[in-house]
């Protein structure tokens, strides 16, 4: 995937690098970010508040940045920055957390989900997201951005829906909601035009009120296109402390070049407590860890292997990101992975990836909802309009 690229004049052009966890992540009693998300996880700090009641179907559809002063333009030079914490708006409504919840059971089936299953899954978001659910409406509007190219090729982006929900946001002031802006601007995604100079704006915006996300993004533009590795460590540390698993998965290879082996441990353990999709990838250089032969790890040749915690990490991620055969789930936490998986020399007590869920997360997931049956009920009650929710498949 390329990346971005530095004029002298200071613009970007297209070609973003993009992060690869942004879906919103969650567990019953463990509500944090991770996109994300899922991120998505991360004892966010400034709370803000939740919407109450319904959402109103027609959201206003005038461009925000033309009734809204543009906010400080991005420095490229600026190495300084402070590790501002959010907290993703709460969700009090128990109907439209269980539907979110289901919804996520048909997102993790990524390209094995059917047409029927697809639907069904954005019935359930958008019921969860008229009441406001804040991690509905995240999916959402990535989901009908392509921003995680989760519909393949079988059906266009869907500009309308992605506009509706990112105004809500915008409307509701959530930090989160600048980071859909920056991602609309700099992409040309949800009917905006392509502006790449103002979304990084809004990107600067959302980093400085602490959306980890945000934090995560920038910090690869630091690394990866201005050549600065000391401000990316920086934001990957700040996206880090909020539990965001990419972050940390980032900052163990940091500490790993640089001989902190036990650092880059603790961080590739932590990323798999909070999973994503680079969760699994932490799982599975873990595995390589605590294997015979250490794989590509020859860094970690005086770890000793251990074929209990090498077997529950591979484990671990095959839960998160599945094999050629079967989906992974990267919805999955594990806040309970330091009571059964410790990182040496503290014992094991492994007992499966249910054991290091939380209880509600693991009856969840072993007595799943019957999605069909959750969104046949959503239409028949005339939550959401079908003919409006409706995603056609691409027309070749």
């Amino acid at each position: 995937m390329t990346g971005y690229k530095w004029n002298q004049d200071t613009t970007f052009k297209k070609g973003r690098l993009k992060p690869k966890i942004r879906f919103q992540t969650t567990s019953l009693n463990h509500n944090k970010t991770h996109t994300m998300k899922k991120l998505t996880f991360i004892a966010l700090l400034i709370p803000l508040l939740a919407s109450c009641g319904s959402v109103s179907p027609s959201q206003s559809d005038s461009d925000y940045t033309r009734t809204h002063p543009a906010p400080k333009a991005f420095d490229p030079n600026r190495t300084q920055y402070t590790c501002a914490t959010w907290t993703p708006p709460p969700n009090t409504d128990v109907e439209a957390e269980q539907w979110y919840r289901a919804a996520t059971l048909l997102h993790a089936k990524s390209w094995r989900r059917t047409v029927q299953e697809l639907q069904d899954m954005v019935i359930l978001y958008e019921a969860a997201a008229s009441r406001g659910h804040y991690r509905a409406i995240n999916n959402l509007y990535l989901l009908y951005t392509g921003t995680q190219g989760a519909m393949g090729d079988l059906f266009d982006q869907r500009p309308d829906r992605a506009r509706k929900w990112l105004h809500y946001g915008l409307e509701k002031d959530w930090a989160m909601a600048y980071y859909w802006l920056f991602d609309a601007l700099y992409e040309g995604h949800a009917g905006y035009s392509y502006n790449p100079k103002l979304g990084l704006a809004y990107l600067q915006k959302a980093v400085e009120l602490g959306v980890p996300l945000a934090q995560y993004e920038l910090a690869r533009i630091y690394e990866k296109n201005l050549d600065n590795s000391k401000t990316a460590q920086l934001l990957f540390e700040c996206s880090a402390k909020q539990g965001f698993s990419a972050a940390m998965d980032e900052l163990s290879t940091f500490k790993w070049i640089d001989g902190k082996l036990n650092e880059s441990l603790l961080l590739m353990h932590n990323a798999v407590r909070y999973g994503g999709e680079k969760g699994g990838e932490s799982a599975l250089l873990l595995t390589d860890v605590y294997s015979e032969s250490k794989g590509i790890l020859q860094a970690f040749s005086a770890t000793p292997a251990d074929p209990i915690r090498e077997a529950a990490y591979h484990e671990l991620y095959v839960a998160l990101k599945g094999t050629d055969t079967t989906s992974g789930n990267i919805f999955y936490t594990f806040p309970r992975l330091d009571e059964v998986l410790p990182l040496p020399p503290a014992k094991t007590h492994w007992k499966g990836i249910y054991s290091a869920m939380s209880k509600e997360d693991a009856a969840f997931y072993q007595n799943p909802p019957n999605t069909a049956a959750l969104a046949a009920d959503i239409l028949k009650r005339g939550i959401v309009k079908k003919e409006e929710i409706y995603w056609p498949p691409r027309k070749e």
